[in-house]
């Protein structure tokens, strides 16, 4: 069941889909280019004139041949990875010894026909940091154009403790909203362009010493094109999120003081993952001084707010 209007998401769905998709594109060619050197590199230095301008593209060509699934696989290989990180140390959540991490799973029986989705499977992270967030599973596929993955909910130890129980329940109404509107499937689409261009340059900073401005301009570019997407599906999650609870302040409330901890830098080094994962969290693991405007992956914590305020005074309206 979708809870919100597709079509304000599906226009940031084609845009961020034109923006990555060129990036990948762009991507792949620097590959084969970077590859094409050293195949050209001996040849050069005895051709004769005139030698080098007929056998470029063939350089490229076989290059490309040669790099495209190497580079494919590599990528592959780092999408999954960074979905066993996400995962790495959590434990279902009805493993768990502790009341106050058990009841989640009343609550995810709960809210699952709400949302007129399967009930997911519930995992608690061990970290202090307060933070929740949906993922694929690493045997899921890379991307798929049906739901056949099996998603998974992580909600951290930290955000169970930092919460009471009705901001806990809204913010685990936010994630299965994820679930009910099928965003999660076209992100793993988006992050795909990311990760490549992530493993190209490796850091998210701007070249301060004029090395690899192509791939930090890739990598930027990238995460602008995922940014606009993501940014509406974290909008689009909040409203479904309302309509199925009816409770919009709870999950104010929840995001205030969430922002307020993110703000206090947590102990738990959130840094470990890439960018990439960046986008799925409830709220962003990295500050807003980190990544902020066109490159942020979630709208600012007041532009949240006032949208619950709107719906709000929308549902006292009579």
């Amino acid at each position: 069941m979708r809870l919100t209007s597709p079509v304000g998401l599906g226009i940031r769905a084609l845009l961020s889909a034109g923006v990555t998709g060129a990036v990948l594109v762009a991507s792949a060619v620097v590959v084969a280019v970077s590859g094409a050197a050293p195949l050209l590199a001996v040849p050069v230095l005895v051709a004769p004139d005139g030698w080098l301008e007929g056998r470029l593209l063939w350089g490229v060509a076989v290059s490309a041949v040669l790099a495209f699934p190497a580079f494919a696989i590599v990528v592959g290989y780092l999408v999954r990875y960074e979905r066993r990180l996400l995962l790495e140390g959590t434990a279902p959540v009805t493993a768990i010894d502790a009341e106050e991490t058990r009841a989640l799973d009343g609550d995810a029986t709960r809210l699952a026909p709400q949302f007129g989705v399967p009930k997911p499977q519930v995992r608690v992270h061990p970290a202090s940091a307060p933070f929740a967030y949906t993922t694929s599973r690493p045997s899921d596929p890379l991307v798929g154009v049906r739901r056949t993955e099996s998603p998974v909910i992580v909600v951290s130890k930290g955000l169970v403790r930092t919460l009471p129980r009705d901001e806990v329940v809204a913010v685990l109404a936010h994630e299965f909203a994820h679930l009910a509107n099928d965003d999660l499937r076209l992100t793993s689409w988006l992050l795909v362009p990311l990760v490549a261009a992530e493993f190209l340059h490796d850091g998210g900073e701007a070249p301060t010493d004029g090395r690899e401005p192509l791939e930090w301009l890739l990598a930027t570019v990238a995460l602008i094109g995922v940014g606009v997407f993501s940014r509406g599906r974290e909008i689009a999650a909040d409203r479904a999120a309302v309509a199925a609870t009816g409770d919009p302040g709870s999950l104010a409330s929840a995001l205030e003081r969430l922002g307020d901890r993110r703000s206090s830098r947590p102990t738990t080094d959130l840094r470990a993952h890439a960018r990439s994962t960046n986008a799925i969290s409830v709220l962003p693991t990295f500050g807003d001084e980190d990544v902020g405007g066109l490159r942020a992956t979630h709208p600012s914590l007041e532009t949240r707010l006032e949208a619950l305020r709107s719906l709000s005074r929308e549902r006292r309206t009579p």
